[in-house]
């Protein structure tokens, strides 16, 4: 009996430093289960790992020093319906990624539009950091970097009309005024910037599209006519055409970056009155070494005033997110000083900070290191545009913008035909393509 009773309580014993173990077991699985998930696109996965590294970068170091695993959710589109149904299918689960990535190529007022964005005011502590101007939806989307797309004039070609210098409130009037000054002294080459000039104020201007009822009207005389005297202008010998070119070849140079027109096109950019610089304007270290080196006159973007003038990337939380706390605490770290301050100082990150207390250390660095007046002066004014509430980011909605694509790709059609369409045939397309559209806004 004695055996038996020492047996049973050796058993009872095991089973308690068991159970003991287990849950000592368990807790470790707990830790190393926490993770936050990022939900975002392919192509957004590729640019963070190549022009907008701060997020990439910051998740292994946050991974380092916290132990918790930082995962991306990639999702894979073919269009802006394909990643909207791919997205919304993961956002509504129980626990859903934690984080969404906003970029250019996405809309954060959807997101909060359908519920799906956490209130994060008084949550995350270094929001409070960010410029004011930045903020305006509630606390629901927290940007981390911002982007304005500057352009460069040639200074062979301003030099053409006794212009030394431009200065950065240099206003859309201004622009065409030296436009149409140059072209009486010299023709431009034409290539996709060219036809991108053309074509979006007219989006804008003609007053296209009804968003709230869904409708679009392109079939009547004012878009008939602004057609026409878009063909007229670039045919008008004003521009540098190759003779031999089909509607075909302009297709390629427009549309098709592997193709040899377009390629032939871009090297003739250094002739050009002006380009896209494909710099940030607000980086004032890669925008000094760009004007040093290529001798360029830098500027605010003023071609498209309706078009979105500033660019914000950041995150939203997802309201059913696991580790939402995770997530704002992986926020949090994004906006610190630090992190910003690389953000800055990176030759791999085209983003500029949010982050205004991060400003007076800019300025010093950018003494150090002795860089370009004129690319702290154009630092400075679009900063002050963005704090005096002039610079707005004019992210459009997914419905403009897929309407915008169609309507710069469908045009190239009338705008390029080997043999002008007449009023009635431009009728007849547009009413085709109206038909097209307005049924694609009533799916």
């Amino acid at each position: 009996m004695k055996k038996i009773a020492t047996v049973l309580i050796i058993c009872i014993i095991l089973m308690v430093l068991s159970i003991g173990c287990s849950n000592d077991s368990n807790d470790i699985t707990d830790d190393d289960q926490k993770e936050i998930t990022i939900l975002i696109r392919d192509i957004e996965y590729t640019e963070i790992k190549i022009i907008f590294t701060t997020v990439y970068m910051y998740a292994q170091k946050f991974e380092l020093e916290t132990g918790i695993k930082v995962k991306f959710d990639v999702v894979k589109g073919n269009n802006e319906d394909d990643y909207a149904k791919k997205a919304n299918a993961k956002l509504y689960l129980k626990e859903g990624p934690t984080l969404i990535f906003i970029s250019d190529y996405s809309r954060y007022e959807e997101y909060i539009q359908q519920g799906v964005a956490l209130n994060t005011e008084g949550k995350i502590p270094n929001a409070k950091k960010i410029y004011n101007e930045l903020l305006d939806d509630g606390c629901y989307f927290t940007p981390i970097g911002i982007l304005h797309w500057a352009v460069a004039f040639n200074r062979n070609a301003t030099a053409k009309l006794g212009i030394d210098d431009l200065k950065p409130d240099l206003t859309r009037e201004d622009y065409l005024k030296i436009k149409k000054e140059y072209f009486r002294i010299k023709p431009e080459y034409f290539n996709d910037e060219e036809y991108y000039e053309f074509i979006l104020p007219m989006i804008y201007d003609l007053e296209i599209l009804d968003e709230r009822n869904k409708k679009i009207n392109l079939n009547n005389s004012r878009v008939i006519q602004y057609i026409k005297d878009v063909r007229k202008e670039i045919f008008s010998g004003k521009y540098i055409l190759n003779k031999n070119y089909k509607y075909e070849n302009y297709y390629n140079m427009i549309f098709d970056t592997n193709s040899k027109e377009y390629n032939e096109s871009k090297t003739n950019d250094y002739r050009r009155l002006w380009k896209s610089s494909a710099k940030n304007g607000l980086k004032s270290l890669d925008v000094g070494e760009y004007i040093d080196i290529k001798d360029k006159i830098v500027v605010p973007c003023m071609m498209f005033e309706k078009e979105r003038l500033i660019e914000k990337f950041g995150v939203i939380v997802n309201k059913n997110g696991k580790n939402t706390d995770l997530g704002m605490q992986f926020v949090n770290g994004l906006l610190s000083n630090e992190t910003q301050l690389e953000m800055y100082l990176s030759d791999m990150d085209t983003l500029y900070p949010v982050n205004k207390d991060i400003e007076d250390e800019i300025e010093k660095i950018e003494k150090e290191k002795n860089i370009n007046e004129k690319a702290v002066a154009l630092r400075k004014y679009i900063l002050q545009q963005i704090n005096n509430g002039n610079y707005k980011d004019c992210t459009n909605s997914r419905i403009i913008q897929e309407i915008k694509n169609m309507i710069y790709k469908d045009f190239a059609k009338f705008i390029f035909a080997d043999e002008a369409y007449t009023d009635e045939e431009l009728s007849r397309e547009l009413e085709k393509l109206e038909y097209k559209y307005n049924m694609w806004l009533n799916e």
